[in-house]
């Protein structure tokens, strides 16, 4: 799943709660939510450093977007795994298991918590 395919969901997520109070506090939940996507994203394209973990399992563990990131790293692992299993070229067997491991390893961590 990509940015825009997230950022589309949480639109569709939105429009279902309930309404806020005002629009200022519409607006803050969308800057707040939007802000949370792009740092989850972040982290997923430098999944080397410690921090893109931290900053996973701190979004994922909140259990108001617990199922939407977890339901993203699932499907962002089927298709790496999906391309592991396709390639026969070791450096790109190689980047796609980094990848994979790091994804299995968000995910156990924000089951876990």
């Amino acid at each position: 799943m990509n940015i825009r395919s997230a950022l589309i969901m949480i639109g569709i997520a939105s429009l279902a709660m309930p309404a806020f109070g005002n629009d200022q506090t519409l607006k803050s939940e969308e800057i707040r939510v939007g802000s949370m996507v792009l740092a989850i994203d972040a982290a997923l394209k430098s999944p080397e450093k410690k921090e893109s973990l931290e900053t996973i399992a701190r979004y994922g563990t909140d259990t108001r977007h617990y199922v939407m990131i977890r339901g993203w790293l699932s499907e962002l692992l089927k298709g790496t795994e999906s391309q592991l299993a396709a390639t026969t070229d070791p450096e790109l067997k190689a980047k796609h298991q980094q990848k994979a491991d790091f994804l299995k390893k968000a995910i156990r961590r924000i089951d876990l918590e």
